[in-house]
């Protein structure tokens, strides 16, 4: 009989999966306010899979290379990412209503960044009112010494 309640339960858990959730990728709290954290980059370094040392000429335009075909005067081309390697996918952060210089120069390009917001479904776009930047680094006592 032991046998059989301990084989029902080890069943369980494996249909289960031990109580993780599958498909609930949603991260909306009890005040309806989204957050996800990830790597916080451009479209062209995320579509490119750079998620080390991306390349910050595609926040001026867009592209690699873009100084040779960014004309004085052009608009700016900053489509910023929120990449999640939980779900394994990004999502647009549509920046207007936050302060762009303290998200550009303490969030872009580090991991484990927190942005906090509305999400559109349709267009797959996180419009945020916060984020947290990632934790400092640790120093280290051979930092600038080698």
């Amino acid at each position: 009989m032991k046998k059989l309640v301990f084989g029902a339960i080890i069943a369980a858990l494996i249909f289960t999966g031990c109580g993780k959730k599958s498909g609930d990728t949603n991260a909306t709290d009890a005040n309806g306010t989204f957050e996800k954290q990830g790597f916080l980059t451009t479209k062209w370094c995320a579509d490119r899979g750079m998620f080390q040392d991306c390349r910050m000429e595609s926040i001026v335009c867009g592209e690699g290379e873009c100084n040779k075909n960014w004309e004085f005067g052009d608009k700016e081309k900053m489509e910023l990412v929120l990449y999640v390697h939980d779900d394994l996918k990004y999502y647009n952060v549509d920046a207007s209503k936050i302060n762009l210089p303290d998200i550009l120069g303490e969030g872009i390009n580090h991991d484990q960044v927190t942005i906090k917001g509305n999400f559109d479904e349709g267009s797959n776009t996180i419009m945020a009112t916060s984020f947290v930047a990632p934790p400092a680094g640790a120093k280290s006592f051979f930092k600038g010494c080698l």
